[in-house]
């Protein structure tokens, strides 16, 4: 069940970074991080009451909801300040990442964070990985270092070197390493709530990252304007960010409602199998979202170097599968 629930949440989180691409062309990366996310609260706050305080009568199948709350320590107080805080971070960095490089570039680069998650679960949580969850996290990584194979022809390290020379993509890689980081405690914080509750976890966390976001969102705009799908540099007309969530919305709408959307209900379905799975095998299903966003991003924005990141992602499936298996 936590496969199906992960890959879920996978189909519909491949589509933010496509949707978040159309909004930067029009708002500064803080706001638009702020916008979705606080957009997607009322949604998500909504499942989060039905799916933890509702359930369906045996005899009649009505839904009857009873409000209660679950008991908590100080353990899940100290994860859920713990990950909200780097979920900030990791937001602020990628969107950041995104705005700067290309989404099909960018999203690939966030599977390295199984390699962080697996020895954090293992460490912390006690989940020990078997030999096959482990090949399958260690090929996912191959694929996300195969993306760039044009440059392996320079020598064997040279897709590295094209990474580290970017600094999108350096930002990408510490915001894959802060997500590792959260993943296992959003698990701690899941397993020190009772009844243990994804959904709840989800719903926290997210409503704290927006309080972070906050201040940076309304902060004057200042410093170089950065052009969606390029380097920094300052554009005219319709490639310039105006800084205004306002004018993203006026032009493209349906991006704003579709990713707010998406940001309140996917995580019902991510938190929900994370509850139920192993942190480092869920971890690494989520990473095969980057698979669907170079498809969307070659479809719905005209990207490049399809063949060379779809080689990388081809072995990103096999590694799923092993992982799921």
């Amino acid at each position: 069940m936590y496969a199906l629930l992960a890959l879920v949440a996978v189909v519909l989180t491949s589509l933010l970074p496509v949707l978040n691409k159309r909004l930067l062309q029009r708002a500064r990366p803080a706001l638009v991080a702020w916008g979705v996310n606080a957009a997607s609260l009322p949604l998500l706050a909504a499942g989060t009451a039905v799916l933890t305080q509702c359930h369906a009568a045996p005899a009649t199948g009505v839904l009857a909801c009873t409000p209660s709350l679950p008991r908590v320590d100080a353990v899940f107080a100290a994860a859920l300040v713990g990950s909200a805080a780097l979920n900030w971070v990791a937001m602020l960095l990628s969107i950041r990442a995104l705005a700067g490089a290309d989404a099909s570039l960018v999203s690939p680069l966030l599977t390295f964070n199984p390699a962080f998650t697996l020895p954090l679960a293992w460490t912390a949580l006690g989940e020990v990985p078997g030999l096959r969850q482990t090949l399958g996290v260690g090929i996912l990584l191959l694929g996300a270092y195969l993306l760039d194979v044009e440059a392996i022809r320079a020598g064997v390290l040279e897709p590295l070197r094209v990474l580290l020379r970017r600094p999108a993509t350096v930002l990408a890689l510490v915001a894959s390493a802060c997500w590792g980081v959260t993943t296992v405690l959003e698990k701690l914080a899941i397993e020190h709530a009772t009844p243990p509750s994804g959904p709840l976890v989800a719903l926290a966390s997210t409503a704290l990252m927006v309080a972070l976001l906050t201040p940076g969102a309304f902060r004057s705009p200042g410093g170089p304007r950065v052009a969606s799908g390029g380097p920094e540099r300052g554009l005219t007309g319709k490639g310039r960010v105006q800084g205004t969530l306002l004018g993203s919305l006026a032009v493209r709408p349906w991006a704003f409602l579709a990713a707010a959307l998406i940001a309140g209900v996917a995580p019902l379905f991510g938190f929900s199998a994370l509850a139920l799975g192993l942190v480092g095998y869920v971890a690494a299903l989520f990473k095969l979202g980057a698979v669907l966003t170079i498809l969307w991003a070659w479809l719905f924005l005209g990207e490049g170097h399809v063949r060379a990141r779809l080689l990388g992602a081809a072995v990103m499936v096999a590694g799923g599968a092993l992982v799921a298996g």
